[in-house]
């Protein structure tokens, strides 16, 4: 028996019509590889269309479904349509987030409640939706994309920040309370990623040679950053029944976080004092 396998099983990937190198899409296409059938939930038409075509095209069973994740009626809807068109939802992977860099100073209250509602109450009304269904069926997997600004903190995130500590926390939280109903709740916390010829903070690929060649002096142990691809192999293992025996933990996947992507600010600083973006 391959406690890995995931055919035949369904998930909910929300946040799931990213870009093409964008971490929903990539946790899609790496669900689908494994014989999942995935459904794609996300406030735009439009990108959900693409990633769902893209999939489809490689024979993978996809459904789209149109969500808010701050509304928890929504929420509601989109598990019983996953439950309505394919019979069972065995994985959620709550993947939708915002990020907004902004001094604390300057940030409103709109913009605290706005990233709040997606990054922290979004996973929650997610979270909960699911569950009701996995107490029903038996059994089921929860994975959070927290980040490790909920760890360590970022300068200028502060709403992102705080919202991902409390993620982390909430998956402990959910782990505890379900673990009877024989749900698994984890979290995966990323560090800085990159992707080709931008990292997630949009730093050009030219300068992201030169900072590295600055922080090359420091002979890191990891030499690479970590990207998409590193998530979804998080959330392949969390999603089946080899991490049976582990729930309410954090994951961080960092790769070379603090040796590879420089934090630049509005007001442009010397490569010796700067700090690191992260992003998840």
């Amino acid at each position: 028996m391959n406690v890995f396998e995931l055919k035949d099983r369904v998930a909910i990937v929300t946040g799931g019509g990213g870009t093409e190198h964008g971490t929903g899409r990539i946790i899609a296409m790496a669900l689908a590889d494994a014989g999942v059938s995935v459904v794609l939930a996300g406030r735009l038409d439009s990108h959900l269309a693409s990633v769902a075509k893209e999939l489809n095209a490689q024979g993978a069973q996809t459904l789209s479904v149109p969500c808010d994740v701050t509304d928890p009626a929504q929420c509601a809807d989109l598990v019983a349509t996953t439950v309505a068109e394919l019979g069972r939802l065995d994985i959620l992977v709550n993947n939708a987030a915002t990020a907004l860099m902004v001094d604390p100073l300057e940030l409103t209250e709109q913009q605290w409640r706005d990233s709040i509602d997606v990054n922290l109450n979004g996973v929650f009304f997610s979270a909960q939706a699911a569950a009701r269904h996995m107490v029903e069926q038996g059994h089921g997997h929860i994975v959070n994309i927290a980040s490790s600004s909920g760890i360590k903190g970022d300068e200028h995130m502060a709403p992102y920040a705080a919202a991902k500590a409390a993620v982390i926390n909430l998956t402990r939280t959910l782990a505890t309370s379900w673990a009877i109903h024989n749900i698994n709740v984890n979290c995966i916390a990323p560090g800085s990623i990159a992707v080709p010829d931008h990292d997630l903070t949009g730093i050009p690929q030219d300068e992201l040679l030169r900072q590295r060649a600055f922080l090359d002096q420091n002979n890191p142990p990891i030499q690479q950053p970590g990207s998409p691809d590193d998530i979804a192999a998080g959330v392949l293992f969390f999603a089946s029944d080899g991490a049976a025996g582990m729930t309410g933990e954090t994951l961080p996947v960092r790769g070379a976080e603090w040796a590879c992507l420089l934090y630049t600010s509005p007001s442009p600083r010397d490569l010796s004092t700067s700090r690191m973006a992260s992003s998840g």
